[in-house]
């Protein structure tokens, strides 16, 4: 199966039809047809349902399809570190981050900007499934992201970058503000609001809880949006856990406040990727998050 098969394939898939595809792509349709015939045949599976109104994946084909896009993309990515090798200073970085790191990007881009004005950046914001997801389907080179405890990294490449405390926000006229020092167990009949993903934050967050005798912490809100937890804690009377990187600017700003307990973890952020040569673009962008968090 070589590049020009995985080619007409998509091709065919695209245009619903092998004459579409054999317009499209210049060729005879008998030997489009002929093609795909001897691609399924060499495979020992049935790609395509044929039908008057034109073609459509059976369950082999549409894995195929998945695999193809996938080996289409590596091989252009290929092409374009290539080019980049030996243009200096061109390539993209596709990456994508989790909303408690997005403020470690803007600098970093910015300086990497005006030293190489032939980079561009293509970034996504998710969970740290999503990204995950999108890292191991091919849509992104890498991902900036918590890395908590009992998430699973199978197959991926891990950079620690930093270790951030994980603190108990509110807003900053709190009633508990009061108190210099807040045992954890005085938070038991406390509202929280939690992220939500990855899951085994809120697990953490549990243990945590049980550890320290509370036995049923009170989660009125669990989301996935962190603009979201964000406008809880500083605009109403919910607490919630995080890493301090996660609320750095609305500290700086005054909009919320941490209070001072004890017994909470630190955690890991980093970049994952796939086991693989990063994009020139993605490691630079990489050296200079790194450099910037390191200083």
């Amino acid at each position: 199966m070589d590049i020009r098969e995985l080619e007409e394939f998509l091709a065919v898939i695209e245009h619903g039809s092998i004459l579409g595809a054999a317009e499209q792509r210049g060729v005879a349709q008998p030997a489009l047809s002929r093609r795909m015939r001897a691609l399924e045949k060499s495979l020992g599976v049935q790609l395509l349902t044929r039908s008057s109104q034109g073609v459509t994946t059976t369950v082999y084909g549409a894995l195929l399809e998945r695999h193809a896009r996938l080996v289409l993309r590596d091989r252009q990515q290929a092409i374009d570190e290539l080019q980049s090798l030996r243009d200096g200073v061109q390539g993209h970085a596709r990456v994508g981050v989790a909303p408690a790191l997005s403020g470690l990007l803007p600098g970093a881009i910015e300086r990497l900007s005006a030293d190489r004005s032939g980079i561009t950046f293509t970034v996504v914001e998710g969970t740290y499934d999503s990204l995950v997801r999108d890292l191991r389907a091919g849509e992104i080179d890498g991902a900036f992201t918590l890395l908590v405890p009992g998430e699973p990294h199978d197959g991926l490449t891990v950079h620690k970058l930093v270790e951030d405390p994980v603190l108990i926000f509110c807003r900053p006229d709190h009633h508990l503000r009061k108190k210099r020092n807040v045992p954890f167990s005085a938070l038991a009949e406390e509202r929280w609001a939690m992220i939500s993903r990855p899951p085994s934050i809120i697990e953490m967050f549990r243990a945590i809880a049980l550890a320290k005798g509370i036995e049923h912490a009170r989660i009125s809100v669990e989301t996935d949006s962190l603009d979201l937890l964000k406008s809880l804690v500083s605009r109403e009377n919910f607490l919630t856990a995080l890493p301090r990187g996660a609320m750095r600017a609305e500290l700086e700003q005054g909009l919320v406040a941490s209070l001072a307990t004890d017994g909470l973890p630190t955690l890991a952020a980093g970049f994952i990727h796939r086991q693989e040569v990063l994009p020139p673009a993605v490691e630079l962008l990489l050296e200079e998050v790194a450099s910037s968090v390191g200083s």
